[in-house]
């Protein structure tokens, strides 16, 4: 993948520990669904905005789709001193969410556990009110 602009940078050493802020962008396939149907697959440009610090996770990306306009998706996670998660909140275009995985050959929904097993799958973020949902290949 090919990333135009890689920024790293921000450390504390405070309370918070280390912290990283990267920034990419790219084209790829996107997929749009709604309640579960294809609507479209198209060529897309993405922005993506990440980080960490020993307490708190983030992604936020923002789908440029021609003919639907923008998608912005969301996840972050809150982490006790344990590294435990206590909190995890995802959103696509600021309506709660949810992620899924879908395989890239015939988008058929896969489980968590097939996702983490390495293979190459896409990741879909689902909105629990609009049931709008965005997968991406990355």
């Amino acid at each position: 993948m090919k990333r135009i602009a890689l920024f790293i940078g921000s450390m504390s050493v405070a309370t918070a520990g280390f912290c990283g802020v990267g920034q990419y962008s790219d084209s790829t396939v996107c997929y749009i669904y709604k309640q579960d149907k294809l609507q479209k697959k198209l060529n897309c440009q993405y922005d993506v905005v990440e980080g960490a610090s020993m307490s708190y996770a983030f992604r936020q990306a923002s789908y440029t789709l021609p003919g639907f306009g923008k998608m912005a998706t969301s996840n972050s996670a809150n982490y006790n001193d344990s590294g435990d998660v206590t909190g995890w909140t995802t959103t696509v275009n600021d309506e709660p969410a949810i992620i899924r995985y879908r395989l890239p050959t015939n988008q058929r929904i896969v489980s968590e556990a097939y996702a983490q097993s390495g293979k190459e799958i896409l990741t879909c973020y689902v909105s629990k009110k609009s049931k709008w949902e965005i997968c991406a290949e990355q």
